[in-house]
């Protein structure tokens, strides 16, 4: 973060901006909150047929706020042009990241997949490094060991693939947060010219076509429950529609530097909402390893630069 970066997120002529505070820790609870809908959904919805419910309600719910305010309205439209681009974007942004947390979340507990989901920025600097050359300093790759061997800590003795191990949905979670990575260089390199909410409708629209008829052959055939459709339109509306405006106005009022930093309360929201919800307890491996993976993704973005007089 550039120096002064952080004061002009808080201050505005010397008064804190209480809004942007609002939304970041709006937008870090609705993305917290995303774990927890998908937990509730275990046993009532396969993770195919939640990553569909996702895309579609995210993709309905942005139209009907874009349609309330008409700078939005005239972005929805993209151009044919646009089509493959953001096809790309759809995939490696939504459909695969959607559909592997739905399933890892099967299996791995709130706070933990909130956790793994941190490693995302990682990945995207060790994809800009090899993808568009950008050079690594001794901090960036010190914070990339740091965040490896978070992973490892946190996996520790766990991440086997018998019967009860987590070695599957963790490696589907990493996969995620792989395809994340890749998304954001792509969007840096060929998204230039489309417009954040047409990009954001248009992705998740697409992006529920491709896995519509995938989704079709595993509907449930029983009737859902009250809490299981609380849950899928919770992750719709809240966590996909609502999180997605936010997050997009917290860029354009803050900067993407400072609106990138919640990907650092995230877990703290996810663990909060995992106790309260569904009574799971955070262990001692989990929040060291946590706290392991979020330094080092603070200092592999460059969050927590080292200079060369501290060396």
């Amino acid at each position: 973060m550039k120096r002064g970066e952080c004061h002009v997120f808080l201050m505005d002529n010397g008064e804190v901006k209480s809004n942007n505070i609002i939304v970041f820790l709006l937008l870090g609870a609705l993305w917290g909150m995303s774990y927890v809908f998908m937990r509730f959904t275990v046993g009532q919805v396969e993770p195919i047929v939640v990553a569909e419910s996702r895309l579609l309600i995210g993709a309905a719910g942005i139209f009907a706020f874009a349609m309330c305010k008409k700078y939005w309205r005239s972005r929805l439209v993209i151009s044919k042009n646009d089509l493959g681009r953001i096809t790309m974007i759809a995939c490696f942004n939504s459909v695969i990241p959607f559909a592997l947390f739905s399933y890892s979340m099967q299996n791995l507990n709130a706070g933990f997949g909130a956790i793994v989901n941190s490693t995302s920025p990682i990945w995207t600097a060790i994809i800009a490094s090899i993808w568009l050359r950008e050079r690594l300093g001794f901090t960036r790759i010190l914070g990339l060991i740091l965040g490896c061997l978070g992973i490892v800590f946190l996996m520790w003795g766990k991440a086997h693939f018998d019967v009860g191990g987590i070695g599957l949905p963790v490696l589907a979670g990493l996969g995620a947060t792989l395809s994340y990575g890749i998304a954001t260089n792509y969007i840096k390199l060929y998204g230039a010219g489309i417009h954040p909410i047409g990009l954001a409708f248009s992705s998740l629209l697409i992006g529920s076509v491709l896995l519509a008829i995938p989704a079709y052959q595993y509907l449930p055939d029983h009737p859902l429950n009250t809490l299981t459709w609380i849950s899928i339109f919770g992750l719709g509306i809240g966590s996909t529609a609502i999180a997605y405006v936010l997050y997009y106005r917290l860029i354009e009022q803050a900067g993407p530097t400072v609106a990138i930093t919640v990907t650092f309360i995230v877990p703290v929201f996810s663990i909060l909402w995992g106790d309260i919800f569904l009574g799971e307890v955070p262990t001692l491996n989990m929040l060291i390893g946590g706290v392991i993976i979020i330094l080092g993704t603070a200092l592999a973005i460059g969050l927590l630069p080292i200079s060369k007089k501290n060396r």
